[in-house]
């Protein structure tokens, strides 16, 4: 009957405190802030700072010192140099004269006497060159007529060619005489003996 019992009370005991835990006032809720105030901070940068301004120093004017000049030296007088002695310049020998050159003397051949060669009217040609027109000459546009005087020995042979009138340009007066000696002539006759004669020959030169 014991052990019943003592549950029972247990259990009511149980029972009791879980109804006055129940019934126990809540605790209050702390009140709510519905104001609420903002605050705007700007963070700015300070100024650099100002440079200190120094004051000028006025550096104090310079002493002038008095300047001292030292007294000149006495050098010693140095002896005058010794007079250079004249010498005379020994005589050269004077070289021999050298010998005269002697100019070889030439002799110009003798001119043929035209009292012994026969006149005659032309000279008669046994052979006549070719008559060449010089090439400079004719790009030059030289023209002219050459008179020579042939002078024709007994055996057709030309001693002696001179140039009665010129044509007024070298090439063509050396090409007339260069014409007359490369031509070979038939002697002059007296008779039935050959004899020495004189002619003269024209050769013209025209650009066609």
């Amino acid at each position: 009957m014991k052990r019943p019992l003592l549950i029972f009370y247990a259990f009511a005991l149980a029972f009791h405190a879980v109804v006055l835990f129940c019934l126990k006032p809540p605790a209050p809720k702390p009140p709510k802030i519905f104001n609420e105030t903002y605050v705007d901070v700007t963070l700015t940068t300070p100024p650099p700072p100002q440079p200190e301004v120094q004051p000028a120093v006025v550096p104090p004017p310079p002493t002038i010192q008095p300047v001292v000049l030292p007294k000149p030296e006495e050098k010693p007088q140095s002896p005058p140099p010794p007079k250079p002695e004249m010498t005379l310049p020994e005589p050269k020998p004077t070289p021999p004269p050298s010998p005269p050159v002697v100019q070889p003397v030439v002799v110009p051949p003798p001119k043929p006497n035209p009292q012994e060669y026969i006149p005659v009217t032309q000279p008669t040609y046994a052979v006549q060159a070719a008559h060449i027109y010089p090439p400079e000459a004719a790009r030059r546009h030289q023209q002219g007529t050459v008179v020579l005087m042939l002078y024709i020995n007994g055996s057709g042979a030309l001693n002696k060619v001179e140039i009665v009138k010129s044509s007024g340009f070298p090439l063509l007066d050396a090409a007339a005489i260069r014409e007359m000696k490369q031509s070979k002539f038939e002697p002059a006759m007296d008779g039935a003996i050959h004899v020495r004669s004189r002619a003269q020959a024209s050769v013209t030169y025209r650009l066609e």
